[in-house]
């Protein structure tokens, strides 16, 4: 939250700082200046949220809850764009040359309508009324134009006639996120090169519910803990898009495992395509997901795929851990199971961590009655730690609230970045 506050008051300096700098001009072109001032600001923040800045996940709640808020962001500066569009400003100020102006103006105008267009689709996941999906590359690619377009805006703010000259508050405040939002874009494009680790495939198994992948660094491993999610990116056709993925397991020596459902195209091809000595390169760790945050009783509640954090926590656990910690996971049936053997293992390895397997087709759905049947600790004041589909969680909290059971709180991820 104090994240989202801060961003929300940067901007609106914007909004502040142009009061003084265009109030005399009239209030349609203050309103339009202030609309793109205020905009420009939130594009070059939203530039810098892009570059997954891990020191900021605190202020955040994580790195799913900055992209959420990042996605919101390009709603609002796409309605500010729209209002200093329609609004046309009545400039009777200050310009450079005649022929930087002009020049501005036009990089001004292919500049909104590229934004337009990149933003309209990064909204769009799948086309109304159709089964048609933006395909994740395409959309992926979207986004590394917007710094293009970003640069087109920049040139545009800086050399556009304007009813105040370069030493007003505004024009420097303006300049100072034009450096923020271009440094933060030529970052992107070399995050391969400094935030990425070579890793080695080790193993793949292909087990019903799930890929498990396994690789070793072949240099400096990343810096992750349990719960926390990664970047994946096989160097191979086909299979080249990084995408997100909770690992399931940390080695001592680096390696780390990754569990992946086949749910979509590019899942399905990595279950066909994905063998042993493939080099990838791997990004993170991500997230706030770690239960080391949490309290002295948790209880883990997994649907289906939704176990591959639990998977790396509950094997980072030692004997003498003092938290009392619950694992229930939820399958349609026990094909669904991953990882059992070892979750069982760390139940009787680890006194004060137990684990339940729910398999829905013997034992019905899960509900509230039965998961506090399964917990061998008061459930009041418990904190609940969530990874599957929403309806459940939603399902869950709400039983549980009926119940009168009051919990400490509930930790989850919203693992969808588009």
């Amino acid at each position: 939250m104090t994240g989202k506050i801060l961003v929300v008051f940067l901007c609106l300096l914007a909004t502040l700082f142009s009061v003084g700098a265009a109030s005399h001009t009239g209030l349609m072109t203050w309103m339009s200046l202030a609309a793109s001032s205020t905009a420009f600001v939130a594009m070059a923040l939203n530039q810098f949220l892009a570059t997954r800045p891990r020191f900021l996940e605190p202020l955040f709640g994580g790195l799913d809850r900055i992209y959420h808020f990042h996605r919101q962001i390009g709603i609002a500066a796409l309605v500010l764009i729209l209002i200093h569009y329609f609004v046309t400003p009545d400039f009777q100020g200050k310009q450079l040359t005649a022929g930087l102006n002009l020049l501005a103006k036009e990089a001004g105008k292919y500049g909104f309508y590229g934004l337009i267009a990149l933003i309209a689709l990064s909204l769009v996941k799948r086309i109304p009324y159709t089964k048609f999906e933006v395909p994740y590359g395409l959309w992926r690619q979207s986004h590394r134009l917007m710094g293009v377009f970003f640069l087109f805006i920049a040139f545009h703010q800086f050399f556009i006639k304007r009813p105040f000259d370069g030493t007003a508050l505004l024009a420097n405040y303006l300049n100072l996120f034009a450096v923020i939002g271009v440094g933060s874009f030529a970052y992107t494009q070399l995050m391969a090169f400094l935030k990425r680790r070579s890793y080695t495939v080790t193993s793949v198994e292909k087990h019903a519910a799930a890929t498990i992948i396994e690789a070793k660094p072949n240099r400096g491993p990343i810096k992750a803990r349990p719960g926390q999610f990664a970047f994946l990116h096989f160097s191979k056709a086909g299979l080249r898009e990084p995408h997100p993925f909770t690992i399931a397991g940390l080695g001592k020596d680096g390696s780390v495992r990754f569990a992946i459902k086949p749910l979509g195209d590019y899942t399905a091809r990595l279950r066909e395509e994905a063998a042993v000595g493939d080099r990838i390169l791997v990004e993170g760790g991500y997230g706030r997901f770690v239960h080391t945050r949490g309290g002295d009783k948790q209880i883990w509640l997994a649907g289906g795929i939704g176990i591959t954090p639990f998977l790396a926590m509950a094997e980072s656990l030692l004997p003498e851990e003092k938290r009392k910690i619950h694992l229930v996971h939820c399958v349609r049936d026990g094909a669904e199971a991953v990882r059992a053997d070892m979750l069982a293992e760390a139940s009787g390895r680890v006194p004060g961590f137990s684990f339940h397997l729910h398999d829905s087709a013997t034992a019905g759905r899960i509900d509230a009655e039965k998961l506090q049947a399964s917990v061998p600790f008061e459930v009041d004041g418990s904190e609940l730690w969530f990874c599957g589909p929403p309806p459940l969680r939603n399902a869950i909290v709400s039983g549980l609230k009926k119940a009168g059971r009051k919990l400490g709180k509930i930790e989850f991820e919203r693992f969808e970045f588009r």
